[in-house]
This record gives C-alpha cells, sequence and structure tokens, in this order.
C-alpha cells in the first residue's frame, strides 16, 4: 500500500511540475508588495531636448515641459516588440485551464474535508481573482472576512468561523458539504410543509415553521429510522467519465497542446497568456485595501 501511495505522489508531484503554472497565482500572494514597488513610476526621465538637463519622475510631467519650454512633442515611448513569435499562445491557454481547474478542485476538496484553514488561504488567492476580473462584492466580503479573522475577532469567534463551516449528516472523511448548501436543503424541505398547509398558509404559521424547521426534520429522520424507511443517499449519481476524459485526452494530443509551437493561437483567444493576474494591478489593489481599511474604521467608530 505504501509502496502504491508513493508511485501516486511522485506522478502527481511529475504533472504539477511539467503543466501547471503554479506559480502565476500562488506567488502572486507573497511577493504582492515587490511587484507593487515595481509599477511605481520610473525615477530618472531625463528631458528629451539636447542640451536641457531636467529630470523629471512621470512621463506626463516630463512631456508636458517639453512641449512647453521648447516645442518639442515627440511619439509617446512604445516598447519594442519582436519581430518573430517567441509564444505558443495555444499552449498557455491550456495550461491556464489546467491550473485554474486545479485551484478549483483545491477549493472543493478542503470543503469535502472540512479543512477550514485551507479554504481561507484559497480565499486570499480567489480575492485576487475578483479584482482583477470585476467581482466587486465578492471582492469586498472576502477582504471583509479576511480583516474580521486576522484583526478584528475574538479568537473563539476566529476558530468557529475557520472550522464551523461545513456539514455532515453521516460523518467520515470527504463527506462534508458547506453550510450553505445545508442551508438550501433545509429550504427546500421548508418549502414542503409550508406547500402542504394549503389555504391555511398564513404569515405566522409559516414563521412558526421556519423557527422549528431542524427539530422538525430531526424527528423526521429518526421516526425513518426507528421504522426501517430507506431513505435517499442524498448523493448525485456520478455517470462514468471515462470516454469523456479520452476524447479529451485525444483532442490534446491531436492539436499537440502541451508541446511548443511558437507563434500559435486560438482565433477566439488571441494573445492569451497563462498568467490569469496578468491584467491585475497591485497598485490599485494596495489602494483599494487601504480604503476599505480606513471605512470600516469609521464605521466602527
Amino acid at each position: 500500500m505504501e509502496l502504491k501511495r508513493t508511485w501516486l505522489h511522485d506522478k502527481a508531484a511529475l504533472v504539477v511540475k511539467t503543466f501547471v503554472n503554479i506559480n502565476d497565482t500562488t506567488s502572486a500572494v507573497a511577493t504582492a508588495v515587490t511587484l507593487a514597488e515595481e509599477q511605481q513610476p520610473e525615477t530618472q526621465l531625463r528631458c528629451r531636448m539636447e542640451g536641457c538637463s531636467k529630470v523629471y519622475k512621470h512621463k506626463k510631467s516630463r512631456n508636458t515641459h517639453e512641449l512647453k519650454y521648447h516645442k518639442l512633442q515627440l511619439q509617446p515611448d512604445v516598447p519594442t516588440s519582436p519581430t518573430t513569435p517567441t509564444m505558443d499562445h495555444k499552449t498557455e491557454h491550456s495550461v491556464a485551464r489546467l491550473s485554474f481547474g486545479f485551484f478549483l478542485m483545491n477549493l472543493r476538496d478542503a470543503v469535502k474535508e472540512g479543512d477550514g484553514k485551507r479554504l481561507l488561504k484559497l480565499y486570499t488567492v480567489a480575492l485576487m481573482y475578483y479584482k482583477a476580473y470585476g467581482h466587486t462584492q465578492y471582492a469586498y466580503s472576502t477582504f471583509l472576512l479576511s480583516v474580521q479573522l486576522n484583526a478584528t475577532l475574538s479568537p473563539k469567534l476566529v476558530h468557529s468561523i475557520t472550522y464551523n463551516r461545513f456539514w455532515s449528516s453521516r460523518g467520515g472523511k470527504g463527506n462534508n458539504i458547506s453550510l450553505d448548501l445545508h442551508l438550501e436543503h433545509l429550504n427546500n424541505f421548508l418549502k414542503s410543509f409550508l406547500k402542504g398547509l394549503g389555504a391555511n398558509l398564513t404569515e405566522q404559521s409559516a414563521s412558526r415553521i421556519s423557527r422549528s424547521i431542524s427539530v422538525l426534520k430531526h424527528l423526521l429522520d429518526a421516526t425513518d429510522a426507528e421504522l426501517g424507511v430507506a431513505k435517499q443517499s442524498g448523493r448525485h449519481h456520478t455517470p462514468d467519465q471515462t470516454n469523456d476524459i479520452r476524447a479529451l485526452v485525444q483532442v490534446a494530443l491531436e492539436g499537440e497542446l502541451f508541446a511548443s509551437h511558437p507563434g500559435r493561437e486560438f482565433s477566439a483567444f488571441p494573445r492569451f497568456d497563462r498568467n490569469l493576474l496578468s491584467k491585475f494591478n497591485y497598485s490599485e489593489y494596495r489602494l483599494w485595501m487601504k480604503a476599505r481599511l480606513r471605512e470600516w474604521r469609521v464605521v466602527q467608530m
């Protein structure tokens, strides 16, 4: 058994190292401050008029000076691009999809295993995706949760929020679901009671049933168990995905998606970059966090 486990771990590590660009995501969290400093404006921008010794910090200030005092209007600095393609954007797209897929699987596995600490670490990475792609409400709530867990809440509440986020009706490893999903199950259970009231449904009766829904469900489950009534497992049937996986592997092999052929790209995703956080602005991210902290400080006062 130990030999099989060692073999599986070695093969999984080889796949991750070869095809998954983890550094683009995980190192982004660890080096956010460094990258933010690298994106600061240049500090040595000399006037391009011959004989002028003026030095400016920002390009706009330098260009304004050149136009005002020297009547010099030059084209903006444009980085030169290589004449020959050096990247295979089909491979970049394939690696990005594989990498992000592993990230989503990591989130799902953290919930199934009830690993609250790992889940909250993954939230810090998800926060960057939310900001990069304009999901402002998700970013706001995720950052607020991070601030509460690391600064404002008591250790008891921090531990409760970290680990009391999951639900398992039968115990065992890997059988947890999120509390939000459990709440949806209770809502469906409540609707069945309300539907049975028919014309007797009132706001008072609905409120009374909703407050006791957990107790009612526990009583019904206990009664079914005593009477030997079989209940559904709650698991969805998982179809055999062997044929689908083989078809995807065949497409990847025929298209040589993981072999480098510079110059290739998908028409729907031109110039695709495997770094899904390439559009992420670390300077704006830092300013946004500072603004939220000032806002919440005023609210607390």
